[in-house]
């Protein structure tokens, strides 16, 4: 008996997910590299979903996600900066404990506003802020730059799958 093993053939999902990180690149050169490429493609990627439903509910959870986690970043990086500078305390554990009571804070949040599937990504993009670039140069502007990175994946990663629809299927590989 002659079995053979059948490849299954390279589907749309994973060719969109590739052009997304590919209009991604083009983006963050456009935008002379102000930004971070990693969290656009990140989002895009996210977005990319098997139907268009799922696409657009990913999207959404992950633009609501972004945006508590971007105001709680924003809203510790003025305390740290502003009133905790001059703290003569072991400041690493000021800082972990304040972050840890932060991701309670943020969850509860997304509870709060029935968006609870949004928990994760307000966590991922708080603690972007808060833990990797609380000590660039300019944290302000990192901050409005991990917001915009994030809305240009998603936006990207929602318009690759919208657009490029072979055979008008709604189901995808």
């Amino acid at each position: 008996m002659n079995k053979t093993a059948k490849i299954p053939k390279i589907g749309m999902r994973i060719i969109k997910s590739a052009v997304a990180v590919f209009i991604c690149f083009l983006i963050d050169d456009l935008r002379n590299e102000a930004g971070i490429v990693f969290y656009s493609q990140l989002s895009a990627l996210w977005c990319m979903q098997a139907s268009k439903n799922n696409t657009i509910k990913n999207a959404k959870q992950r633009f609501i996600g972004t945006i508590i986690g971007t105001i709680f970043g924003f809203i510790y990086i003025v305390v740290k900066i502003n009133l905790l500078r001059n703290v003569n305390l072991d400041y690493d554990y000021i800082a972990a404990s304040v972050i840890s009571v932060m991701i309670v804070v943020i969850i509860y949040t997304t509870v709060l506003v029935n968006k609870k599937q949004a928990s994760y990504f307000s966590c991922v993009v708080f603690l972007s802020i808060a833990v990797n670039h609380i000590g660039d140069m300019h944290p302000y502007l990192f901050v409005w730059n991990r917001f915009l990175d994030t809305a240009i994946g998603i936006l990207v990663g929602v318009g690759v799958n919208m657009l490029i629809n072979i055979k008008g299927r709604e189901q995808y590989d």
